[in-house]
């Protein structure tokens, strides 16, 4: 039984191992001697944990598996697969072999204040140099508390990994600033519609009209029903929708029939490239379907080339504030946008725009009354009388 001490830290470090489950972490005591009994009481609940553990089938299981196995079961089916790549970066942060239970608040402070050192791709200069920028505390939140916390909670509910106690996800949370809903204005649509191809152009029109995330706009024909003038989709959690077609989005997908036998939403390749994230080869003058990354890259080139500082999600919110707009009904917002609970609605979209708020101010002047002509006969009287109550100049 030993304690001891490592650089750049006042309290003493316990490191023991049972039954091919490893224990360590700090005792938050600078005495030697109350470290040695933090350590005893430390292993008193070890040998607990282990022999429950070993009772109930339970074993211990590196981060590398559990998070392969993830990604596997749950990231590959969700929306976002950008986690894989999370997941690679946190195997590596953490380390490959390190044992889920040894995982402790430690650990997890020092990968958000590594991840927040992170930067990602912001477009290029106007001479051509790539521009990065910081990860947001939204991004560094979704890729290491909330991602770990999946990945333990279900090594722990599903596959009977044996996990002591948790590290305090709550806080390991960075603030999150309440971004602005965006909206794509009509001149803004024009600006894109001179920029964009046909079928980027279309694609963004269809979202902008129906609402769909990213992901969602990646449509097979199968889920197409011109007959019923429905679409019907897999949206966000693996929860299944029908949404009804507008004339416009109907017609837009009408175009689109014979451009690709599976895929709805095509476009016809402007070069001859290997794309590096896919490694597909696309030759010029061929048609493709698009993909995720792919409607990103066309963001991300001709959104800023038409002067348009937007994301492809306010897409979405632009659906949501115009259909507010025209409507008043929140809950037609919310069924539109497929939100569980009507709080998430309103949270968004009860902000008014600054047009909005320009014409609320305009009407409530507009609503003043005329002033009747005796109003007006003893506020002119009134004026008259502080006029020559005034003392003339040059005189005592």
């Amino acid at each position: 039984m030993s304690v001891f001490r490592v650089r750049n830290s006042p309290y003493y470090q316990f490191d023991f191992q049972i039954k091919g489950h490893r224990f360590y972490g700090s005792t938050e005591e600078t005495s030697e001697h109350k470290a040695r009994e933090f350590e005893r009481g430390q292993r008193e609940e070890a040998k607990a944990f282990v022999k429950q553990a070993l009772d109930a089938g339970r074993k211990p299981m590196t981060l590398a598996i559990a998070a392969d196995r993830w990604w596997d079961e749950v990231g590959r089916h969700g929306s976002d697969p950008d986690l894989e790549r999370a997941l690679d970066w946190l195997k590596t942060q953490i380390g490959p072999h390190v044992l889920l239970h040894t995982i402790n608040d430690d650990m997890i402070s020092r990968a958000v204040e590594a991840r927040r050192k992170c930067v990602m791709r912001a477009g290029r200069d106007s001479d051509g140099k790539q521009l990065y920028r910081p990860l947001s505390p939204r991004t560094v939140n979704k890729t290491v508390p909330s991602l770990m916390r999946r990945v333990m909670n279900r090594a722990a509910e599903n596959w009977s990994v044996a996990i002591l106690a948790q590290p305090k996800w709550k806080k390991h949370f960075l603030p999150e600033r309440k971004r602005p809903v965006r909206e794509i204005t009509h001149a803004e649509d024009r600006a894109l519609d001179e920029v964009e191809s046909r079928e980027y152009a279309e694609l963004r029109e269809f979202a902008e009209i129906m609402g769909l995330r990213r992901r969602e706009l990646l449509l097979k024909w199968t889920q197409v029903n011109f007959d019923q003038a429905t679409i019907a989709i897999i949206g966000k959690g693996g929860i299944p929708a029908i949404l009804p077609l507008t004339q416009r989005a109907y017609d837009i997908l009408w175009g689109l029939r014979g451009n690709d036998k599976l895929h709805v939403f095509t476009f016809v390749a402007q070069r001859s490239r290997l794309c590096p994230k896919t490694g597909t080869q696309f030759v010029r003058g061929q048609r493709y379907p698009m993909t995720y990354y792919g409607i990103g890259t066309n963001r991300r080139r001709k959104w800023a080339k038409a002067g348009v500082d937007a994301r492809l999600h306010d897409t979405r919110h632009t659906t949501g504030q115009r259909a507010l707009r025209a409507t008043g009904n929140l809950r037609l917002v919310q069924q539109l946008l497929r939100h569980t609970e009507i709080r998430t609605t309103s949270s968004f979209y009860t902000d008014t725009t600054m047009t909005d708020l320009r014409a609320g101010m305009e009407r409530v002047e507009a609503s003043k009354p005329e002033a009747t002509d005796l109003e007006k006969s003893q506020t002119k009287s009134q004026t008259k009388k502080q006029t020559s109550a005034k003392p003339k100049k040059g005189k005592a």
